[in-house]
């Protein structure tokens, strides 16, 4: 075993590590090809100077040492007369530490994003691995309003669209809980008929009425408030009255709110790029100190821990149904 076959190997586990953190499995994904050579062996950069710091520290301990070795003589490594036999020994020592690194680090690292969705929202929105009708969906989320999907047959339903939990390339089907459907007629105007709002058994949740639809179906999708559409269907409306009772704000205090939307999200999107930095870190602060390497990894949790705690703006669609059914 040479240490090009090593090289090889260590650029594998870059791509397995590359493809399996979600961080940046958005951007493999959405990039196929050519590119993903240069992210493997980005992330083979990273698997091997975490491996490189840590065979320095564990070196220290006998244990380690001694089973390093007998793994070695078990194996038919070839020096050449540019590598001596230490040389190798201590490359395939990296190359192992790799491999196990690129097994277990995407586990650690998507912890924050399985834990939190909205934290991989964030995440993959900075890397444009979000379509239209996803990002419709988010928006709607934190908004508190229902998303509507008019399909080509002219069926109309408006509902929850299923919560984006991970990248996925041609999405072909697309999942809504709806709270009303109805259809739109040949002139397109909308008529509701069905409303979803009903007591159900104790056993029984409000999936029981969804629905998968081919997004080749989809004509068109958009936000939706039953409440806002009982006050068009009127035959009269009094706008100074809407307005006062919707509570509308100014676009100055719309534009404050987006603003620290904004700030948050940046906020929570680079506290947990501190957990894999951190990481990082923290074996190489550790050969200088203990205390030193141990804070970082503390350091490291605490960070991921403060972006999944930081608070999402978000009101609850069921506000804005228990409004449309309180209207007289």
């Amino acid at each position: 075993m040479t240490s090009v076959v090593l090289l090889a190997v260590l650029l594998a586990a870059g791509w397995y590590f590359y493809r399996q953190w979600r961080y940046t499995r958005f951007e493999a994904l959405h990039h196929p090809g050519h590119p993903q050579y240069f992210g493997a062996a980005l992330c083979a950069v990273y698997l091997f100077a975490l491996s490189a710091a840590i065979h320095e520290l564990a070196s220290k301990n006998g244990l380690y040492s001694a089973t390093l070795e007998g793994v070695i003589a078990l194996l038919p490594l070839e020096p050449s007369e540019r590598q001596s036999d230490a040389q190798l020994q201590l490359h395939f020592a990296i190359t192992l530490l790799s491999l196990l690194f690129a097994a277990f680090l995407p586990l650690l690292f998507n912890g924050p994003l399985v834990r939190t969705p909205s934290l991989a929202q964030i995440i993959a929105t900075r890397h444009g691995a979000i379509d239209p009708l996803e990002s419709l969906a988010i928006k709607c989320e934190e908004e508190g309003t229902l998303c509507a999907l008019t399909l080509d047959n002219g069926k109309f339903y408006a509902g929850l669209l299923e919560a984006f939990t991970s990248p996925q390339i041609g999405k072909e089907w697309i999942a809504i809980t709806p709270i009303a459907s109805g259809f739109r007629d040949d002139h397109k105007a909308l008529q509701l008929t069905t409303f979803y709002d009903i007591a159900l058994p104790d056993d029984t949740t409000a999936e029981i009425f969804r629905v998968v639809i081919s997004t080749k179906q989809i004509v068109t999708a958009q936000s939706f408030d039953l409440a806002l559409y009982q006050e068009f269907k009127r035959p009269k409306i009094d706008f100074e009255g809407v307005a006062h009772a919707r509570d509308f704000v100014s676009p100055q205090v719309n534009e404050r709110r987006s603003d620290n939307h904004s700030t948050l999200n940046t906020a929570r999107y680079l506290l947990y790029l501190c957990l894999p930095a951190l990481t990082l870190a923290a074996p190489f602060a550790a050969i200088k100190s203990s205390i030193a390497g141990y804070a970082f990894i503390l350091a490291a949790g605490a960070s991921a821990k403060i972006a999944e705690a930081l608070p999402l703006r978000r009101m609850s669609w069921r506000w804005n149904t228990r409004r449309y059914y309180s209207q007289p």
